[in-house]
């Protein structure tokens, strides 16, 4: 079945919506860690400013790299991921993301903050920028790797089920960070076949803080009046809740 749509026909969304006389509580940056898989930490300093990130789709459309990893973390032209924050504190919001496909082995997560770029390698997916695994091939439990924030990364399970806003997602591959010494965290990250990243989840001593996907689509141009999403059609694995 397709999963829910809760977008609203607000997809260009450009900041962060709060819940009013809810706190801007964000007691870590932990999350703020976990979601720079997402790219909502922005662009480095001094890097050129992307193209911009509600601007219409003009990346390559049917390319994939043939790697076992892009199943989980797919980057489809043009598709628009809302994710539903939450702290421990409270503190609710919403991350967007826009998706660029360069080539067949690179591409973009833009946010109104800045751009991530990906590449896919046999090896399995990195950050352009730094090398740094955000999915290692084999996808099998007990694959290792120096995970994004310093911590030791593994694949704890594989085909796994998850429910979230935008629906039930079965066949997922979840992954663990576990940073040690005076900073401790844990990380850990679900990937859905043919969807990507549907939560994150982030904790540090008491603190907690997630992201779960709202919602995801291909744009449709309205020409003049903007861009609004369309629901995509359900990805393998993909199920309404029951």
């Amino acid at each position: 079945m397709r999963p829910r749509d809760h977008g609203g026909g607000s997809a260009l969304i450009a900041k962060i919506d709060r819940r009013p006389g809810r706190p801007r509580a964000w007691p870590l940056a932990a999350l703020a860690l976990a979601l720079a898989l997402l790219g909502c930490g922005g662009a480095p300093a001094g890097a050129a400013r992307p193209t911009a990130w509600n601007a219409p789709p003009e990346g390559q459309q049917g390319l994939t790299s043939g790697t076992q990893a892009e199943r989980y973390f797919p980057l489809v032209d043009g598709h628009i991921y809302h994710y539903a924050t939450l702290s421990d504190a409270g503190g609710e919001g919403l991350l967007v993301a826009r998706v660029h496909r360069a080539d067949a082995r690179r591409g973009e997560l833009r946010f109104p903050s800045g751009v991530k770029r990906f590449e896919f390698t046999p090896e399995g997916v990195i950050r352009s920028d730094t090398g740094v695994f955000v999915l290692k091939e084999p996808i099998s439990p007990g694959t290792t790797w120096t995970g994004e924030h310093g911590g030791r990364a593994r694949i704890e399970a594989v085909g796994a089920s998850v429910e979230v806003p935008a629906g039930r997602f079965d066949g997922c591959v979840q992954t663990v960070e576990e940073r040690l010494g005076d900073r401790p965290a844990r990380y850990v990250s679900t990937f859905c076949p043919d969807v990507g990243v549907v939560a994150i989840e982030a904790t540090s001593g008491a603190s907690y803080e997630k992201a779960e996907l709202k919602s995801y689509a291909p744009p449709v141009d309205m020409g003049p009046d903007g861009v609004r999403r369309t629901p995509a059609e359900p990805p393998a694995g993909a199920a309404s809740p029951p």
